[in-house]
């Protein structure tokens, strides 16, 4: 029986929008925190705890992937977390008020 692989290009271009996408989200968050006032501070513990608690859905996810019999869709599952998490933030912090 022959072990299924990742669809690495479509891993790769998915990596990639998702750099851009992060890049953008950096940018916009970078502008919030140097104004330095409570909405600042807030930004900066909620971007701390996302980034904690992507990581642990990421590793679960890929986990699970693995312990299913699905090794080969552990780092698609794994990069659909992030994905998932820099485009809320990005329509979030993109928004006019």
């Amino acid at each position: 029986m022959r072990r299924k692989m990742p669809n690495w290009t479509r891993l790769l271009t998915d990596s990639v929008k998702l750099g851009v996408s992060a890049s953008h989200v950096i940018a916009l968050r970078m502008a919030k925190l140097a104004r330095g006032d409570a909405a600042a501070r807030a930004e900066s513990k909620l971007m701390v705890d996302e980034k904690v608690r992507a990581a642990m859905e990421a590793n679960m996810e890929a986990a699970r992937s693995i312990m299913t019999g699905h090794a080969h869709l552990a780092p698609t599952r794994a990069l659909s977390i992030y994905q998932k998490r820099v485009h809320k933030n990005l329509s979030r912090l993109s928004k006019k008020r």
